[in-house]
């Protein structure tokens, strides 16, 4: 459940899917064509809201597809309300074929900090084909990450994206790794990190995610850079910064399982850390 702060919307700009090799996340707003077809993004976020309807600059709607909402666990009734008026894209091409990873937002723009986040996968043919799709809304503000992408060989990629809110001294930010096959997308883990301001010290933690070309098999390969820094206040008691650390995991595919999985629990273990802390 997303019980969180809301952060101040994005402005929401038209920018055109580009398939180049380095794919790059967009900012479309909800009437635009979706490119090469003749359908819009709201055509497509109909499925998931079937009575979205115009709302000055935004669609709003209450009801959740019922399967949609069987598969996560999520209310089919929203009485307060859904709303979104535009979607973050990615664009790339796979095996030959034009694929188009669509993040739908349905809570930005409104007062239900529970509301989704739907992230699509679909094969741009004559219509646009859905072929996967998962709720990543974790947090109030939920977007693509930097790179929103990469690429494991073999026509597997990795879709990464970031859920986060924030208050007065404290951040949140839930990092998803999805696994975008041929066939669709399957969750691959979450990760937690959290950063504070104390009176005289800023603790950060940072993800990065990279892929590792090490062994003969690509794997994905998350970091945790922890920073302290001390800040020039007024404070009762002088702080002193930790030494900087980072803490890794890789996830390399267990051939019996079909999985993508750590070489260890160190990114749970700062997880529950930094929970003792909230």
């Amino acid at each position: 459940m997303r019980a969180f702060f809301a952060l101040a919307a994005l402005a929401f700009m038209t920018l055109a899917p580009s398939f180049a090799s380095a794919a790059e996340s967009r900012l479309e707003s909800l009437d635009t064509p979706v490119a090469g077809t003749d359908k819009t993004y709201l055509d497509l976020a109909l499925a998931f809201v079937p009575d979205l309807a115009a709302d000055g600059m935004s669609w709003k709607g209450s009801t959740l597809d019922a399967d949609i909402a069987g598969r996560f666990d999520l209310d089919e009734d929203w009485p307060d309300g859904l709303a979104i008026s535009g979607v973050k894209t990615v664009a790339f091409e796979r095996a030959g074929r034009k694929e188009l990873a669509v993040l739908f937002d349905f809570g930005l723009f409104s007062d239900v900090p529970e509301a989704p986040a739907i992230l699509a996968l679909y094969v741009l043919e004559k219509e646009p084909r859905l072929i996967g799709s998962f709720n990543v809304g974790l947090d109030r503000e939920t977007g693509f990450a930097e790179p929103p992408i990469l690429d494991l060989g073999g026509g597997t990629n990795v879709l990464i994206t970031r859920s986060s809110h924030g208050n007065s001294n404290q951040s949140y930010l839930i990092t998803s790794l999805m696994l975008a096959t041929e066939n669709g997308l399957e969750p691959i883990d979450t990760v937690l990190t959290f950063s504070e301001r104390l009176c005289g010290l800023s603790r950060t933690q940072e993800p990065a995610i990279s892929v590792d070309v090490s062994d003969a098999r690509p794997a994905l390969r998350v970091a945790v850079a922890i920073r302290e820094e001390k800040v020039e206040e007024s404070c009762d008691a002088e702080p002193t910064p930790g030494t900087a650390r980072t803490v890794t995991a890789t996830y390399r595919l267990n051939d019996k399982t079909g999985r993508y999985e750590p070489d260890s629990d160190a990114l749970d273990a700062l997880a529950r850390d930094s929970m003792e802390r909230f």
